[in-house]
């Protein structure tokens, strides 16, 4: 087959280029204007602006998504904060449209991939996390290439790099958050899957040792995070044996012990916990409900019946359909997700936060594109079924440009962050040497916005600057809930009166300065 020239595959799919560099100029307009929120500056000023190989060793929370805040902090290096926080997001949410749309093209016509890339750019959760500095859409783009390199597998291509992709894919998925697991078990099933029904039992090990690899890798990256962890502790800690010596001579005289106390660190925060096993399971029906109605908001159940109800199509003409191996993975893949997902949900005993989910909508908007365009194949009357898809992009297309040009779609991430920030704009934060913090705001604030970091003091007499919140002046607000650090305190505000003059204000935030 002659290959086409640059020229000849942008007129050909011209529609999907002008759509997607639509979605590019929204998010970028998104990354600037809509300032980020406080998971995204706790992100920033804990381990992306501290660079790569802190990043790399550092997992105090899972909040550290550890491979999106090691590549971001290489980005942070050019020196502008939202590139360095956002850029790395920006570039997987654009590659995110590109690969859905390039596995739509595997099994179906270009008119039905632009239908499921729309649908999929058009999802609510989908374009809130498109630019966030956060790692869900990276996980995504490397769910998508994993899916990609493995549905290529399958259908044959037996190239060196597809293999590479695949491991490579897998193992950045879980770097950047350990439940990309919900992803990664369901792609490499689907493939185990479909070449053990192929017989194609060369292909399969080869899979298998890719999966392999990914794990071992995968290990590797994570021993590094324990070793660094565990030796800290091990270091500070009296009684240890390994008190007061540095960490890198802790771990090369105690790896295991540094290993297994890192791990036992990290299994036990507080932030991964498991709900009764019952009660996991008598919610799974509610919780994808509310999964979809993060998904398409106000049809939540529609979306539900209307996406499952196309996945049990796919499974059924996956006995039936006798077309080609890329339709044929697509029915495995999809039936793949629609079982493994909730009884791995069941099996742990947890309902994640919706975010972490955000790339489960793929496979069932593919069963979605693959139901209509089988259904549409029926009709006798071309003219007819071109006109319908027609009107079904169409529709599709107008209801994400709609969506994603709306207010609730870009209402403001960080209200309080934003209205802090107005503050610390009105004077000159460079300014600030030393500052008694009332929240945890304030510090990632001042180092995303300004590239400020004062010194941190534990007592008002100690400090140049304070910012007093709604909270400090809100008579019944007298037990702090985090990130609020401080409740409202007649002294402290009696304190603040006397020895410090205000600076700056706006939103209910005021800057003092000691007099």
């Amino acid at each position: 087959m002659e290959k086409k020239s640059f020229a000849d595959v942008l007129k050909e799919h011209t529609l999907a280029v002008v759509f997607i560099l639509f979605m590019t100029v929204l998010y970028i307009r998104m990354m600037f204007t809509n300032g980020p929120w406080y998971d995204e500056l706790y992100t920033y000023y804990y381990f992306i602006s501290r660079g790569p190989v802190y990043a790399a060793i550092h997992w105090p929370v899972p909040n550290n998504h550890v491979g999106y805040s090691v590549l971001s902090a290489f980005l942070d290096l050019f020196g502008n904060s939202y590139i360095g926080l956002r850029g790395v997001s920006l570039i997987a949410a654009v590659a995110n449209l590109i690969l859905i749309y390039r596995m739509g093209l595997r099994s179906l016509d270009k008119y039905y991939s632009l239908t499921a890339t729309a649908l999929y750019a058009g999802a609510y959760l989908v374009y809130r996390l498109s630019v966030q500095g956060r790692g869900y859409t990276l996980a995504t783009t490397c769910f998508l290439v994993a899916s990609l390199s493995c549905m290529k597998i399958c259908a044959g291509d037996y190239g060196k790099r597809h293999f590479i992709l695949f491991a490579g894919a897998l193992t950045l998925g879980l770097y950047i958050v350990p439940s990309s697991i919900y992803w990664v078990i369901p792609v490499c099933i689907a493939g185990g899957l479909f070449l053990l029904s192929e017989k194609e039992y060369s292909r399969l090990l080869k899979l298998f040792l890719s999966g392999v690899c990914a794990a071992v890798v995968t290990l590797f990256l994570y021993a590094v995070i324990w070793l660094a962890i565990g030796a800290n502790l091990l270091c500070k800690e009296e009684g240890s044996g390994f008190f007061g010596m540095s960490q890198v001579k802790v771990i090369l005289s105690a790896p295991f012990k540094s290993a297994f106390k890192g791990i036992e660190y990290m299994t036990a925060t507080p932030y991964i916990q498991s709900i009764d096993r019952w009660e996991c399971i008598k919610g799974l029906l509610e919780y994808f409900i509310n999964l979809c109605w993060d998904f398409y908001d106000r049809i939540g159940e529609v979306a539900l019946v209307v996406l499952v109800g196309s996945a049990f199509v796919c499974i059924i003409r996956l006995f039936t359909d006798k077309r080609d191996g890329n339709r044929k993975f697509m029915h495995i893949f999809v039936a793949c997700f629609l079982v493994l997902v909730p009884v791995m949900l069941m099996i742990q005993s947890v309902h994640p936060y919706m975010r972490v989910f955000s790339f489960y909508l793929i496979p069932f908007l593919m069963a979605f594109v693959i139901s209509i365009s089988g259904l549409f194949a029926t009709i006798k009357n071309k003219k007819a079924v071109t006109a319908v898809a027609a009107t079904i992009l169409g529709i599709s297309v107008l209801y994400a440009a709609f969506n994603d040009l709306g207010g609730y779609y870009n209402q403001e991430l960080g209200a309080t962050e934003n209205d802090m920030e107005e503050a610390f704009s009105m004077m000159n934060p460079k300014e600030i040497d030393t500052i008694y913090y009332t929240d945890d705001f304030q510090k990632y604030v001042l180092k995303f916005y300004h590239d400020v970091t004062p010194a941190e003091v534990y007592t008002l007499a100690e400090a140049n600057y304070v910012v007093i919140g709604p909270e400090q002046r809100d008579k019944n607000y007298t037990q702090p809930e985090w990130p609020v650090l401080y409740p409202f305190s007649q002294g402290l505000l009696d304190d603040v009166e006397r020895d410090m003059e205000e600076v700056a204000s706006a939103n209910g935030y005021t800057v003092y300065h000691r007099k």
